[in-house]
């Protein structure tokens, strides 16, 4: 299967209305590890009274795999490539917001290779553009097309220099089980069967819910746990973290622009690459 160029750049994806509440909210921030550690200071992500939305939650809203057979693409050969977001203003933690998405690029990676979907979908509330979502999509075996066409998301290079602060982050067993609840029901997440057919040793942990964790963690770190603090926040998804490994992150300060890589501890193995959050004033 190839990428067909002329059917995906000019499929038309319809606009949707999503409604959530805060148990959607809520559930978000306990599925990127919010209150893992009890810590009191969490409580505002995961409590009714002055509720906040964890920023990253803007790509649930925004996830919609609705038109991937339309396209002539098959779910099974997918993978999430990257996330790239810009906030106007914090996401209200309950509501209805508006998605109007469209495909803006196709990256052709060659014959018997895989072909990269970049997709821009904006989020609004009440006629208001609260956060614009960039989001590319690795379809395996799927290159070889003809060459790239559109629009590609070109990757922040981090700085050459040894990192500034590092942390690591413990994940759950069940935290794929978890963060699969709030829409992505991709069985590669789930079903060993699945897993192992697509060449992982086990289901493996979304890429949208080590982008969040990572977000978390820059609200921690950098935001005084404050949303309002966050203008865009971006990674590319450079391989597979498994449910119970540990998230070791590197960061570079730079001003307001903090650079970010996540690397699965005990392996080594990058799983988040080219991270960057810019600060808002």
């Amino acid at each position: 299967m190839k990428l067909d160029p002329p059917r995906l750049m000019t499929l038309r994806i319809p606009g949707r209305s999503v409604a959530y509440d805060e148990r959607e909210t809520m559930l978000y921030a306990l599925a990127v590890g919010f209150g893992s550690g009890a810590a009191p200071e969490d409580l505002p992500f995961i409590y009714e009274p002055g509720l906040r939305t964890v920023p990253s939650m803007a790509t649930m809203l925004a996830f919609d795999d609705s038109w991937l057979e339309p396209g002539g693409i098959a779910l099974r050969r997918v993978v999430h490539g990257g996330l790239d977001l810009e906030f106007a203003s914090p996401l209200p933690p309950a509501g209805s917001a508006e998605i109007a998405c469209r495909l803006v690029g196709l990256v052709d990676k060659g014959e018997g290779r895989g072909g990269l979907v970049c997709q821009e979908s904006v989020v609004a509330c009440g006629g208001i553009g609260i956060a614009t979502v960039r989001s590319s999509m690795f379809v395996r075996g799927a290159g070889g097309f003809g060459g790239s066409v559109g629009t590609a998301f070109e990757p922040v290079p981090l700085p050459e220099r040894a990192p500034d602060s590092s942390t690591e982050v413990p994940t759950a067993a069940n935290q794929a089980l978890l963060f699969r609840l709030l829409g992505d029901r991709n069985p590669l997440h789930a079903d060993p069967k699945v897993a192992n057919a697509a060449g992982f040793a086990a289901p493996i942990l979304h890429g949208a819910c080590s982008f969040g964790i990572a977000c978390a963690e820059v609200l921690r770190r950098f935001c005084a746990r404050d949303p309002a603090r966050l203008a865009r926040f971006a990674a590319r998804f450079a391989g597979p973290l498994y449910p119970g490994e540990t998230l070791r992150f590197a960061f570079w300060q730079e001003g307001p622009r903090i650079f970010f890589q996540a690397r699965a501890a005990d392996r080594g193995a990058v799983v988040l690459d080219n991270g960057l959050a810019v600060l808002a004033p």
